[in-house]
């Protein structure tokens, strides 16, 4: 009888394998186990490791998406987290979602990819029955051929006979419920069809959707260039922005999409975050011929200059006063501040010698200053020590305070800066304060 990794996954004959428990890796994990699959998390911090075995969600947000709680799921021994690659390197651990993160510092980066996959390498497998790697992480086009192939052919690893390899990356969005791994249309390439049809088989058990590429090129190329569909116009906004700066370009982006090819894109301070502002870089170092990318070089140089065009704007109002940025995440509601434009804004400040302070509900005071170099604020009280207000993110706590309690903590001649329109909706209120509202792209946003 043929071997079925769907139906030895569901019989707990055999585990699944998630490296990495951040956003993709944990709801990966949570999905899987729902549907009665024994799941070990792999993850070198410790406390990530602790909070997933009693059962707590460390990630903001997370349960509130989700909609409920992942105790059940510990409790049934369905979900169980390690640091220990030996709890992984076990024949009846079979099939290894890999999650983790292929960016650094606003670039590709393969490393934990490349040392995750020598792991993987080491084990054997007995009974002539493969295992399954699956690559949920954005990949640079080639970097299955170039690194992951020849990692287990140097470990003699048959690919096709005792490995089998796809890509399939993540398309769902946490800011979205619905928008998840059941719902969303799942693109998988395996590296040959034996690893398609089995990552179709395993994906099957929690995605509805699924979409096969005709091989694991392709797959690794749709993401890079989903993301930069996204990233390239996202940035064409910001220089529409700055291009006309006597013109409310978001009234005018606000018509635009109204046609039924064009999509609704806003104006901002930068991108940020894991994919947008890398998905670029990624397309242009995997092409066999970079110099065509024109346009999406100039995306991410432009994408990369934004935040401090903001700074430099904002420091000319300045003078002698002190500056407070509301949201160092790049995200609403998300504790992700990887490339977030804030750290840019203040980065850049700071090094004008401006004071700079900053207010994240969802980092502490500390984690506040050992990511950004700065002091934390108390929101809303302290809003009037500020000549100026950046809000990056629109958190809800920033949104559902009642406008009562933030008029009363400004006061008149102070400058707020709005990236995506937090308090667009109290600029009466503003003005008859005495307070400056500038949302960005609207009319004279940077020319004041």
């Amino acid at each position: 009888m043929p071997f079925s990794f769907k139906k030895d996954l569901l019989l707990n004959k055999v585990k699944l394998a998630v490296w990495g428990s951040g956003y993709i890796g944990f709801t990966s994990a949570i999905n899987f186990a729902l549907n009665g699959v024994q799941v070990l998390c792999f993850d070198v911090n410790r406390e990530i490791v602790d909070s997933i075995n009693k059962g707590e969600v460390k990630i903001p947000n997370l349960e509130y998406w989700l909609g409920f709680s992942v105790k059940p799921l510990v409790a049934e021994k369905l979900l169980r987290a390690t640091n220990a690659w030996k709890d992984l390197n076990r024949q009846d651990v079979r099939v290894h979602l890999i999650a983790i993160p292929t960016e650094k510092g606003g670039e590709p980066w393969d490393g934990p990819l490349k040392d995750v996959v020598e792991k993987i390498a080491q084990k054997k497998t007995e009974g002539g029955r493969p295992d399954l790697v699956i690559i949920e992480s954005t990949l640079t086009p080639n970097l299955i051929e170039d690194v992951v192939k020849p990692i287990f052919e140097k470990a003699r690893r048959t690919i096709g006979k005792d490995i089998l390899i796809a890509v399939a990356p993540r398309r769902d969005w946490f800011h979205s419920p619905e928008k998840n791994l059941k719902n969303l249309a799942r693109v998988i390439g395996g590296i040959d069809k034996k690893s398609t049809d089995a990552a179709e088989e395993v994906l099957g058990i929690v995605s509805d959707n699924i979409l096969k590429a005709s091989n694991h090129k392709i797959a690794e190329l749709v993401k890079s260039v989903e993301n930069s569909l996204l990233h390239i116009p996202a940035v064409y906004a910001m220089q529409l922005a700055r291009a006309y700066p006597g013109l409310d370009i978001n009234e005018v982006l606000a018509l635009a999409s109204t046609h039924w090819r064009i999509p609704r894109y806003y104006p901002t301070m930068g991108t940020g975050g894991y994919c947008i502002p890398v998905s670029s870089k990624y397309v242009v170092q995997g092409a066999e011929h970079p110099e065509y990318l024109s346009i999406a070089k100039e995306a991410i140089r432009f994408d990369a200059e934004q935040a401090g065009f903001v700074a430099d704007m904002t420091a000319r109002h300045v003078k002698n006063g002190k500056v407070g940025v509301l949201g160092i995440a790049y995200k609403a509601d998300l504790k992700v501040h990887t490339l977030s434009p804030a750290l840019a804004i203040i980065k850049s400040l700071s090094e004008k010698q401006i004071k700079v302070q900053a207010n994240d509900p969802y980092y502490s005071p500390e984690e506040i200053k050992a990511i950004t170099g700065v002091e934390n604020f108390i929101y809303p009280n302290e809003m009037k020590t500020f000549k100026v207000l950046v809000i990056v993110p629109e958190h809800r706590l920033y949104t559902q305070t009642p406008k009562s309690i933030i008029l009363k903590n400004l006061k008149k001649g102070q400058i707020i800066i709005d990236n995506t329109g937090a308090w667009d909706s109290l600029r009466e209120e503003f003005k008859k304060k005495g307070v400056v509202y500038h949302r960005i792209g609207e009319n004279g946003w940077c020319n004041w």
